[in-house]
Parts: C-alpha cells; sequence; structure tokens
C-alpha cells in the first residue's frame, strides 16, 4: 500500500529500473503498427482471388455476405474459421462439438446467416431435424452430448464469460472440466463475434440465400412459401 504520492524507495527503484524496458516496448510496438497500417485500397483482382479462394480452393458457397467484406478481411475471418474447425484445432472440442455450440449461440444471438449455416451443417452430420430445429429455436436438445455442450454455451453467454459456483457445480455434473470449460469459452467467444459481424451486414442489407433459409429459425413462417416455391 502506498500512501500519499509517494512510492518506497524499493518500488522507485523497481519502477525506474522497469522503466526503460516499457518504454522500449513501447516505441517498438508504436512503430510496428506504424509500419504495419495497411493500404485501404484494393483491386477488383482482389476480391475476385479471394472469393475464388474461398469457393474454389476451400468449397465454400459464395455467400452474399463475403462481397461486403474487403478481401484482406475475408481471407482472415475464413482462414480463422478453417484454423477452428481444423480436428486437432482444440484438446477438448471437436468440429462437430464446435457446430453443437455456435448453433446454440447463434440462437441466443439471433444471427440468423450463423444459425442457418452451422444448423444446416448439423443437419448436414446426419444429426436428427427436431433436435437442430430445437437448439435452432433456442432450446435444449435430448441427446446427451449434444445437451451439455448447449448448457455450457447458454452459461457462458449468460454472464459474458463468468461462470457462477452453482453453474460450475452443475456442469462438472456432466462431466466437464475446468479446461473444457475454458475451451467452450473460446469457442462461444468466436462465434459471439462472427454473429456481431453477420449481424450488421443483415441490418446493412445482405441478402440471405435460399439454401441457408432452408436451415434456419425462419423456414416454416417467413420463407415457408418461397421455399415450397424452390422445391418445384
Amino acid at each position: 500500500h502506498e500512501e500519499g504520492p509517494f512510492r518506497s524507495p524499493a518500488r522507485t527503484r523497481t519502477h525506474i529500473a522497469n522503466a526503460p524496458t516499457t518504454t522500449m516496448f513501447a516505441r517498438s510496438l508504436t512503430l510496428a503498427l506504424a509500419l504495419a497500417a495497411p493500404a485501404a485500397a484494393y483491386t477488383k483482382k482482389d476480391r475476385e482471388d479471394a472469393i475464388k479462394w474461398i469457393t474454389e480452393e476451400k468449397g465454400f458457397p459464395h455467400l452474399a455476405a463475403f462481397d461486403k467484406m474487403t478481401p484482406k478481411m475475408l481471407k482472415t475471418v475464413m482462414t480463422n474459421y478453417l484454423n477452428l474447425v481444423s480436428p486437432d484445432a482444440l484438446e477438448f472440442l471437436t468440429p462437430l462439438d464446435l457446430e453443437v455450440i455456435w448453433t446454440a449461440t447463434s440462437a441466443a444471438n439471433n444471427c440468423e446467416i450463423c444459425l442457418s449455416f452451422h444448423a444446416g451443417a448439423l443437419l448436414g452430420a446426419e444429426k436428427p431435424a427436431d433436435e437442430v430445429a430445437t437448439m435452432a429455436a433456442g432450446g435444449v436438445p435430448k441427446d446427451p452430448k449434444m445437451a451439455r455442450l448447449v448448457m455450457a454455451a447458454k452459461y457462458v453467454l449468460a454472464h459474458k464469460g463468468i461462470l457462477l459456483e452453482r453453474e460450475k457445480l452443475h456442469l462438472s455434473s456432466m462431466g466437464f472440466s475446468a479446461e473444457e470449460l475454458v475451451e467452450v469459452t473460446f469457442a462461444v467467444g468466436q462465434m459471439a463475434g462472427l454473429n456481431l459481424l453477420y449481424v450488421h451486414l443483415i441490418s446493412e442489407g445482405v441478402a440471405i440465400e435460399t439454401f441457408l433459409k432452408g436451415a434456419g429459425p425462419f423456414k416454416d413462417t417467413v420463407y415457408a412459401d418461397e421455399l415450397k416455391k424452390a422445391e418445384l
């Protein structure tokens, strides 16, 4: 504890000793940031190459949302996503576990693009349609393995990463270790950031593809007529 504006001699010596190192680090960081400042301009070919990379090389459909991102941003966003869903990205969570967590997170944040995409991924992995629909509506599925992941995601979201003691005890009864919950928190946070991005893009008028509408939360209401016509 320091009284008034004065440090103890020992604290003062430590502060002075650390000051040059701190100042040097700050200067180095400032210089690095200045040198790394990106140019705002990009060419039509840059955008075409980025779209080609994600669709032809990585196998993703061309979403309208991609056209609202700069080429560098698009490649960064999708590279981060692909890194996360690689088989050895995490110790506890598998790519399919992540799809469950991301469906639950996107449902809670009401991000239609992300929710439709990840619900569709679960359907593609042959998860029961009624269970996926339950998650898309913000519910908890009956399947115990998926239910535990959904509950953990909901708790992480409820207090923005903080887990209350009784919540930790409840999740522990489902087999969660502290380390696995760290991975769940990371996964939820990653998707929450993407939800923010894609909801913003929706608010800016980005169209939602028909194949996404068919897996999303409004398939039986808002898009019912459109999807019936698409089947004809």
